[in-house]
């Protein structure tokens, strides 16, 4: 009988034993299942917090073009007024003059004139129709409006969008791209520069003001990435700017934030730092900048 009763106990712990273990092997299931939701919600925090940013950006954006789109309409009154204006006056001019051996030479001044009223009514309409896009709502209208306006629109606008599209250029291109005389150019660049809307370097180069070439850097957007991702995030940076100051806040941030993410990365971190402080005392090459940052990517990848 003590035998028995060793057996069953025996059985009663092996059944336990195996309960256990099932029990076990089901906290290990859901302890997986638990980190990857963990980490699927970590990564969908992010996804919202970049569209966060990207719905903030465009907003900027639709706000820049409105402000255009307004100054537009004003300008289309002026337009308009001009031409009536200019048709007044060739009028008067032409009765004024003889119509004898000028008779051939008044032709040629009308057909001259026409075409310039012509050419302005033309503008007008094109600006109408696309102002009527923008109001509507239509997709893409905010992106013609910006064509219409470099196209035709006032020289100083777009001289504006051509410096701010370019983020160079030297007044003899602005002057031959727009048909401009130099003197002209000249004129509406030093208007662009009181108004602080460009600068002018070495009497010939046109840059963007200070204010267009700062870029924010995009720390909370960056902190939760992975080590791979702020480098990738980092060279982008760079095509958008080559403002000293906004490369250097860049590199500082970077700095800061892998300091945290790579255990093993003091040397890296540590050439970071000395890049940036290289470039807050001088403004280096971008193109050898972005090179360095693809090696430090590789390197950082192979430490994780």
């Amino acid at each position: 009988m003590g035998t028995n009763l060793s057996d069953d106990l025996n059985e009663r712990l092996r059944d336990k034993t195996i309960q256990i273990v099932s029990l076990n092997q089901k906290l290990e299931t859901l302890q997986a299942q638990l980190g990857g939701s963990q980490k699927r919600a970590n990564q969908l925090g992010d996804q919202v917090a970049l569209l966060e940013a990207t719905l903030a950006q465009k907003d900027s954006e639709i706000q820049i073009l409105t402000s255009e789109l307004s100054r537009t309409k004003g300008a289309l009154g002026v337009v308009g007024k001009e031409v009536q204006g200019m048709k007044a006056e060739q009028t008067q001019q032409l009765l004024k003059k003889a119509p004898s051996s000028n008779g051939f030479l008044m032709r040629e001044e009308l057909a001259l004139s026409k075409q310039r009223i012509g050419s302005l009514e033309e503008d007008l309409k094109r600006f109408s129709r696309v102002a009527t896009l923008v109001l509507n709502e239509e997709k893409g209208a905010l992106e013609k409006l910006r064509e219409v306006v470099l196209e035709v629109g006032d020289p100083k606008y777009r001289i504006l969008n051509m410096v701010l599209n370019r983020k160079s250029m030297r007044i003899d291109e602005i002057a031959a791209t727009l048909v401009l005389d130099i003197s002209k150019t000249v004129e509406v660049v030093d208007s662009l520069q009181n108004a602080g809307e460009v600068e002018v370097k070495d009497g010939s180069i046109v840059l963007p003001a200070k204010k267009y070439r700062e870029i924010q850097v995009p720390r909370e957007e960056w902190f939760p990435m992975e080590p791979d991702a702020i480098f990738e995030s980092l060279e982008e940076f760079l095509i958008k700017t080559d403002d000293q100051e906004s490369i250097v806040n860049a590199l500082e941030t970077a700095v800061e934030i892998l300091e945290q993410k790579l255990a093993r990365g003091g040397a890296l971190v540590f050439q970071m730092r000395r890049t940036a402080d290289s470039w807050k005392k001088q403004i280096g090459s971008v193109e050898e900048l972005r090179y360095m940052i693809r090696d430090w990517r590789g390197r950082a990848n192979s430490m994780v």
